[in-house]
């Protein structure tokens, strides 16, 4: 009878354990969903771009050619449009194509560009020159590498704000005008870049069509302009104690403002596969101030900098190599008058009369 009686007293303390455990364990859940309802979790960044670019709005004579399509059609306001798509207006025509809320593309008259086509989910979003003028507004806090702008002849990276381009085929090459309003941007091309250009600059590009020859002219605002000038080896100790053969990017820095500019050649010698390189920088006066030749990728063929960066002038210059030339040239014509006098068997006090005469 005590051990039923003991039985009884166990299982009705281990049914009020468990009933307070399972209260306990509900109070928790309950505090704990309290908890979170009261601190929200934080949102998902919004997307800068949009799956697809929308026509924002149209009017006159704009038209899109759809990847893979032959004909061009009217484009229709709202309407979504695959990546890869090209656009143009014709005269009295306007078309604004909005990537996302804060990035817009707007052409009017004849104008064109294209988008390009990548996958799906890709974050970056960029546009490809075709000719007219193209505007964009953008953000001004876009991160690095969401938007660019591409031509033949070189790439613009990272716009952030309003510019302009005016891209056109000339007779010898292409053309191309590229104007930061607000914010910045950045190009790169061939032998060049342009780390940073800021509000009201503005560089003319002009690209030969076989990609040989480019022209840098600067008509508003003082930016950088990085020149290549080819590579340089250098030596230095490993932590194994070994010597490291390294080879490093040679560039130098030049101011374009307006009426200066950059001619940068290119052409595949006679021999080897390497391109060869000449690069000149001009002041406003028309004074080459920066000289370069070189070899792609070959340390051992680099002229390096080439023009006198002292404050002498070219004149001041060629005037001293003159005056060296000529005293060299001096004492050579008296060594063979000396030589001849000796073979003669004249005494040396005449020979010093006769050479202070003569000066």
């Amino acid at each position: 009878m005590t051990i039923k009686k003991t039985m009884s007293a166990f299982a009705a303390a281990l049914l009020a354990a468990t009933a307070f455990a399972q209260e306990e364990e509900t109070t928790k859940e309950a505090a704990s969903a309290t908890d979170e309802a009261a601190v929200p979790k934080a949102a998902a960044p919004a997307a800068v771009f949009s799956t697809l670019p929308y026509c924002r709005f149209a009017e006159g004579t704009a038209e899109v050619l759809r990847p893979g399509s032959a004909e061009w059609v009217p484009v229709e306001e709202g309407r979504f449009y695959p990546l890869g798509a090209a656009y143009r207006t014709k005269l009295g025509g306007k078309l604004v194509l909005a990537f996302g809320i804060d990035s817009l593309a707007t052409i009017s008259g004849e104008s064109s560009f294209g988008t390009r086509q990548q996958p799906v989910g890709e974050q970056t979003r960029g546009i490809v020159l075709a000719y007219g003028t193209v505007e964009l507004a953008l953000a001004s806090n876009l991160r690095e590498g969401a938007f660019f702008v591409t031509a033949p002849g070189f790439t613009v990276k990272n716009p952030a704000g309003d510019s302009k381009f005016v891209y056109e085929s000339l007779g010898d090459g292409d053309k191309a005008t590229v104007r930061c309003v607000t914010g910045s941007l950045a190009i790169d091309g061939q032998h060049f870049s342009i780390p940073a250009m800021r509000a009201a600059d503005e560089v003319i590009i002009r690209t030969s069509h076989d990609h040989l020859v480019t022209f840098l002219y600067g008509t508003s605002g003082d930016y950088v302009v990085r020149l290549d000038q080819g590579v340089r080896a250098r030596d230095e100790v490993g932590d194994d104690g070994q010597i490291v053969s390294t080879v490093e990017k040679k560039t130098t820095d030049w101011h374009l403002s307006p009426k200066t500019k950059v001619i940068i050649s290119r052409c595949l010698p006679s021999i080897g596969e390497r391109m060869s390189v000449h690069t000149m920088a001009f002041d406003a006066a028309g004074e080459r101030q920066s000289e370069c030749y070189f070899c792609e990728g070959r340390a051992e063929i680099n002229s390096g900098e080439l023009v006198a960066k002292d404050k002498l002038s070219g004149e001041e210059l060629a005037r001293r190599a003159a005056e060296a030339t000529t005293e060299v040239s001096a004492d050579a014509d008296e060594s063979d008058s000396g030589d001849s006098d000796a073979g003669s068997g004249n005494n040396n006090n005449g020979n010093d009369g006769s050479d202070t005469e003569a000066e």
